[in-house]
């Protein structure tokens, strides 16, 4: 009793126990397939006494991973549809003005049906952390800490003080302030209270002085 011959699955590869011309009863064929590809049924057959196969004849799947997310504030781009995420697919991930990936840029579709890396993502770019000029203050439109993309800060001086540099920084997408932080420096008028109240310091201190020397002297 011989069984019919057995058709090499596409991407596999069968191995029988006998040659194909003598598939006679009690011979068992077992099948493979080639990387990136996986056997869909039963791995080995064997012919019975009647003629037959006792199972049906696999076949061999493309391997394919599991569809991937796009990042908030991202997007992704693969080399194959997202329905067709099969063995070598590549997937590229970008993220939007003012955010900055974390995490691999390419990930690539695996023979064991797995992605090479972990799945990215989107952070917000962050610029450096700001504080208020002496004799100054300072109002972000993200609150106090948040220092990231798009925040504004606006800076202002106590009364009698002048801002020197921009009133308004604001952080750009590759994480830089617009400008340096600006100081407060004192007004003229300031400037001039000043050196009159330490000038009328001067004064009475050497008319205090005179008088305890003419004091002594008397």
């Amino acid at each position: 009793v011989t069984c019919p011959a057995l058709d090499v699955p596409a991407h596999g590869a069968v191995n029988c126990s006998h040659p194909s011309e003598q598939l006679t009863w009690g011979t068992t064929c077992e099948f493979s397939c080639e990387e990136g590809f996986t056997l869909t049924g039963a791995a080995t057959l064997q012919c019975g006494s009647s003629g037959a196969w006792d199972r049906q004849q696999p076949q061999c799947a493309a391997v394919t991973c599991p569809a991937l997310d796009v990042p908030a504030h991202g997007a992704v781009n693969c080399s194959h549809p997202s329905e067709q995420l099969t063995w070598g697919t590549t997937c590229e991930f970008s993220c939007e003005e003012g955010f900055t990936l974390t995490g691999a840029a390419t990930l690539q579709c695996g023979s064991s049906g797995a992605w090479d890396r972990q799945q990215p993502q989107c952070a917000v770019t962050q610029c450096e952390a700001l504080s208020s000029p002496e004799k100054g203050s300072m109002d972000c439109s993200h609150g106090a800490g948040m220092f990231t993309y798009n925040t504004s800060c606006h800076f202002s001086c106590l009364e009698g003080w002048n801002l020197n540099g921009s009133r308004v920084l604001e952080c750009s997408p590759s994480g830089n302030w617009s400008a340096s932080l600006p100081t407060c420096e004192a007004s003229d008028q300031a400037s001039y209270i000043s050196v009159g109240i330490a000038a009328t310091s001067a004064s009475l201190l050497s008319t205090a002085s005179f008088l305890l020397w003419l004091a002594r002297r008397f």
